[in-house]
């Protein structure tokens, strides 16, 4: 907010962080204080003005949303193409125009590229907002032309109380290391379907890794879920598989309650085989929204988890 009131805001704001902090909901204020008209003390918006009002509505001509059709999907050229096409044009209100880009490491490299040029030559009273957990996915000549704004985890303490405030009867401290300190992706996580359906895919984890069920059958089951909750569930276990074989006794775990079951398999695998493996959950998640499908990548990492288990 500082940036307002002085007249300095950078065209674009690279907003980093992990998953889970409420990076999204912080851009969409700050887009919310630049179009108020009667913003508050810290610039936080009204809420009763024309502007705030149809920025509620999903109606404000000067605030635009880019994002994946689909989650998990790529931003592609052609939604670039459209936006700098608009962005040329002055704003209606006479105010800001800002966009919000998110997950910005969604964009494929055309798409990427089809945004430099507008970066480079940013227009007057416009800002975009680049929303992203995994800033090393965006090109470099994208991530040199914005100003980082950097959102921290939050103390422990605090995350927890505001969690229990949001979900008294969760298991606090269980969520909060399941989302490795994240308050909002801990809450997601309370939801006890998302509980069950993480509990069902560890088993299914397990059952491949021992031979008991087929890759490519768990692959297209594990397909039908959101592929970015797939990919950190699945490289979470394995990093405790590797945390667990490193120092048995170890409290740093992501998740906490398998302690038993990440240790005894873990020990059944080389530490080449689990680092080869992480390594193919990390490029995975590189990929993400990328040309290769989200079901071809899942068959990949679990026929080498099969194979390897098989080796075991």
């Amino acid at each position: 907010m500082n940036g307002r009131r002085s007249g300095k805001l950078h065209h674009a704001l690279l907003i980093r962080g992990a998953k889970g902090l409420g990076k999204a909901r912080f851009a969409r204020l700050l887009a919310a204080s630049l179009l108020c008209r009667s913003a508050g003390e810290g610039g936080i918006p009204c809420g009763q003005c024309k502007e705030c009002l149809l920025l509620k509505a999903g109606n404000h001509p000067d605030f635009v949303v880019i994002m994946p059709e689909e989650p998990g999907k790529a931003i592609k050229i052609d939604t670039i193409r459209e936006f700098t096409r608009a962005e040329s044009m002055t704003t209606q209100s006479g105010g800001y125009k800002v966009t919000l880009i998110e997950p910005a490491d969604a964009l494929n490299m055309a798409a990427a590229n089809s945004l430099l040029k507008t970066l480079e030559e940013p227009v007057s009273q416009t800002l975009i907002l680049l929303v992203t957990s995994l800033p090393g996915r965006l090109p470099a000549t994208i991530r040199s032309r914005c100003r980082r704004v950097d959102i921290p985890l939050p103390d422990r303490h605090q995350a927890r109380q505001w969690l229990a405030s949001q979900s008294p009867e969760a298991d606090l401290d269980l969520l909060l290391d399941l989302a490795s300190g994240a308050p909002l992706l801990a809450l997601d996580l309370a939801d006890p379907e998302t509980l069950q359906q993480r509990a069902a895919m560890l088993e299914e984890f397990f059952a491949v890794l021992t031979g008991k069920q087929d890759p490519l059958v768990v692959a297209a089951r594990w397909d039908k879920q959101e592929p970015g909750r797939v990919l950190s569930w699945y490289s979470g276990w394995i990093i405790d598989m590797v945390r667990l074989k490193m120092a048995p006794d170890t409290q740093s775990l992501l998740n906490p309650d398998q302690r038993k079951t990440l240790q005894l398999s873990g020990n059944s695998l080389e530490f080449k085989r689990l680092y080869e493996l992480l390594d193919g959950a990390y490029e995975a998640t590189r990929n993400l929204g990328g040309q290769l499908n989200s079901q071809m990548m899942l068959e990949r990492l679990l026929l080498m988890l099969a194979g390897y288990g098989n080796r075991a």
